[in-house]
């Protein structure tokens, strides 16, 4: 959400007690972080955050938030920082709000918000630094009862949505003086998930800034765990106007170095580590540079696509006689409650995309009142139950298209884990390496055929990146995030990388964008690695 533009080698220490409690060495500090679970990790050294490459940069980065931070608040001393990661999809694009399994992983570029505890004042101040945010006061007392208007485009309003998580986790917690500065690397409608990294990075301050300022906490360690983090998080983005499924926020948690992390949501919310059986390929993030607002354009894109699946799945159950579907967050059934009853009959997934095909037979789409109709209720009744707290605009609903999206997408998802957890390690030579390679991708290629023609989220841009990418080398490549610009993710040789990025600077970025500086291509376009999740760093802010 922002970007600091200082540097300074500088570094400062906290003065807490909490301190000592984190003062593992740099090695051990990895292994510590894979067994903490459930909570949030404490970790005192930027290596066990960021891979080799990135720590240099990274150091850099810190010690000029720290330095900014004193230049901001010279009388206090710096309590913590608590960071979250944006996050990358390999495959699963839409589904998460179906219930069906993802495999995103969480990335470098991040949110951080230092925060000095312990002031007298009450306030809650916000700064950034990025000069474009101003700075924002809240009194603390007055912060449980405070309403967010999700029509107004204000930044402070992710750190708030923060603020409604930690009520809904803690009701009864009084939130202490918080003086804040937040700096962020995720580009904003990139589809990286910068918004929920920022609310996930907000919520995790809060939580621990209330255990920092407890008389009986002597650590921040245990604030809050991070399925609660997660669903808290899922359930506060949506004070900002977004019915976000979870993918976003489980990646940005759960992350663990050099790991995918395939996120299930049924039966409940479980994140399991999945890592890569081959060293010889490495994905690449290309921004399109066409921002993708899900805040803004939610009522045509984002919103009206959950309300569709949703709907879809409501249709289904009433049509073919499965009977009630458990509910998702009190909206509506979901299409994995659709597979799961059709499951209980033994009807197999291919069974269940028949009968979308034969339910909804009108590839033209529905009109409200077909929809009606279907359901058996009246147009009010369904205006009320799925388009009232995430507005929505629409001439026809895509009910067909959408589900056999979701259906198809879930699948890819399977395959798609099962190749990288079982890569062929008894096979040898470059044809085997290759084959497994074109599998992979073959899947990422599909997903995104799907995206555009059935899901309907892609746009000129990324059609024209996925292409370039193809014709440059890459595997596979396809749409990652929400869509309608944003970024796209693609699978290359590592040790063409390189050359990779460069011709897609060449083809695409100079030619789009004419005068693009140098900088602002290096920041759209990267070799991404697996990262940590969301953690609370305490100690020198360095290596």
């Amino acid at each position: 959400m922002s970007r600091a533009y200082a540097s300074t080698t500088s570094t400062a220490t906290i003065t807490t007690a909490a301190a000592a409690a984190a003062s593992s060495t740099p090695t051990l500090e990895i292994d510590a972080i894979l067994d903490a679970a459930p909570y949030v990790p404490v970790i005192s050294s930027l290596s066990s955050v960021y891979s080799a490459s990135a720590l240099p940069a990274q150091e850099r980065r810190w010690a000029s938030l720290v330095e900014s931070f004193k230049n901001l608040y010279p009388a206090e001393d710096l309590t913590f920082i608590a960071r979250s990661p944006g996050r990358v999809n390999l495959i699963g694009e839409h589904i998460d709000y179906s219930l069906f399994d993802v495999l995103p992983m969480a990335i470098t570029q991040d949110v951080l918000i230092a925060v000095h505890v312990g002031g007298t004042d009450g306030k809650l101040v916000l700064n950034n630094t990025d000069p474009h945010f101003v700075s924002r006061t809240f009194n603390v007392a007055d912060l449980k009862d405070l309403e967010i208007d999700a029509t107004v485009h204000e930044w402070s309003n992710y750190f708030l949505a923060g603020v409604k998580g930690l009520f809904s986790l803690l009701p009864s917690a009084e939130i202490p003086s918080m003086h804040c500065l937040i700096d962020g690397r995720i580009p904003t409608g990139a589809g990286l998930s910068s918004s929920s990294a920022f609310v996930c990075a907000s919520l995790l301050a809060i939580a621990t800034a209330v255990k920092a300022a407890s008389p009986y906490s002597t650590t921040f360690a245990n604030a809050v765990t991070k399925s609660d983090l997660v669903q808290s998080a899922i359930v506060s983005e949506r004070h900002v106007g977004v019915n976000s499924g979870g993918m976003d926020q489980s990646a940005s948690v759960f992350g663990v170095p050099g790991h995918a992390l395939r996120v299930q949501f049924y039966p409940q919310l479980k994140a399991s580590p999945v890592a890569f059986q081959s060293d010889d390929f490495a994905f690449v993030i290309a921004n399109t540079l066409v921002v993708a607002d899900k805040h803004v354009t939610g009522p045509i894109h984002y919103n009206l696509r959950v309300v569709e699946t949703t709907v879809a799945a409501e249709i289904l159950a009433k049509q073919c006689g499965l009977g009630p579907l458990p509910i998702r967050d009190g909206f509506g059934g979901t299409l994995r409650g659709v597979v799961e009853a059709f499951k209980a009959r033994g009807v197999d997934m291919t069974g269940v995309m028949d009968k979308v095909k034969q339910v909804f037979s009108k590839q033209e789409g529905y009109t409200l009142a077909e929809t009606a109709e279907l359901l058996g209720q009246t147009e009010l009744e369904i205006t009320q139950k799925y388009m009232t707290r995430f507005p929505v605009r629409f001439e026809r609903f895509q009910f067909r298209a959408r589900a056999l999206h979701v259906l198809d997408e879930a699948r890819r998802v399977e395959r798609f884990c099962e190749l990288l957890t079982h890569a062929p390690a008894d096979q040898c030579g470059e044809d085997a390496e290759e084959k497994y390679l074109q599998d992979l991708a073959s899947i990422m290629t599909a997903s995104h055929k799907s995206c555009r023609a059935l899901f309907d989220c892609s746009c000129e841009e990324l059609d024209e990146l996925v292409g370039l990418a193809v014709a440059n080398g890459a595997y596979g490549s396809r749409l990652t995030g929400a869509g309608w610009g944003g970024a796209t993710v693609s699978l290359v040789r590592k040790d063409k990388a390189d050359e990779f990025v460069q011709c897609l600077k060449e083809e695409y970025y100079s030619k789009r964008y004419p005068g693009i500086s140098q900088d602002k291509m290096n920041d759209a376009i990267c070799i991404t690695e697996p990262g940590l999740g969301s953690a609370v760093v305490v100690g020198s802010y360095s290596g």
